[in-house]
């Protein structure tokens, strides 16, 4: 059954085309990755993913909605959901999406029975096409940079690129968006990289990502 509170995926992708960032929110301290999610959330970045790792992730989902009120963007969903449990746990806490680093069939059965945006985890071309056949609304090409980079994700594309769109992860700077963009990445996991020494700076790295990312 579709969730209530869920967002069509159809406003999630519209979300991305306007911001093409999902910021991660990936702390191993509670306190710094709401600081983190708050300032995210107050510079224009419409999708925030607050990860697992998080201790407390979902109570920090809840309190953000909470003070985001009815309806986005922007939008809260979490990420490292790697199994059946934490999907569970993150709808039960609102998120608005669900992201994986992995291929799990239970994690996109629950997202589907409940109407919530999906971002799957992929890597090789077989778990890329199961994505697309699990129904990811978006694949996440990940981890990226160890395995070649934008170079692979533009081979990648050659025969795979009529699946959906791609999403490219793994950990790399803002200044190397415009690479991933090119191979052919149409939103950008990026999260250390958008936190800069004071507010201030953390605004200017996310309007230089959010520039970069629209191209």
């Amino acid at each position: 059954m579709k969730s209530a509170v869920a967002a069509a995926p159809a406003e999630l992708a519209a979300s991305l085309a306007r911001a093409p960032i999902v910021a991660v929110v990936r702390t191993a301290s509670r306190a710094e990755a709401a600081q983190q999610a708050r300032s995210f959330l107050r510079h224009g970045l419409e999708l925030v993913e607050v990860t697992f790792t998080v201790p407390d992730a979902a109570v920090l989902v809840r309190e953000l909605l909470a003070e985001r009120g009815t309806g986005g963007p922007p939008w809260i969903g979490m990420g490292t959901v790697t199994n059946a449990e934490r999907a569970r746990d993150a709808l039960a806490a609102g998120a608005e999406f669900l992201v994986s680093p992995n291929l799990s069939v239970d994690v996109a059965r629950l997202a589907r029975a409940a109407g919530v945006y999906l971002v799957m985890g992929a890597m090789t071309p077989t778990e890329i096409v199961a994505a697309h056949e699990l129904g990811a609304d978006l694949i996440k090409v990940y981890p990226l940079p160890p395995i070649g980079g934008p170079a692979y994700l533009r081979v990648i594309r050659q025969p795979l690129g009529d699946l959906g769109p791609m999403l490219a992860g793994g950990g790399f700077d803002i200044e190397e968006i415009p690479a991933y963009r090119a191979a052919g990445a149409v939103a950008f996991g990026v999260g250390a990289p958008l936190v800069g020494a004071d507010e201030a700076e953390t605004g200017r790295r996310i309007a230089r990502a959010l520039a970069l990312a629209r191209g």
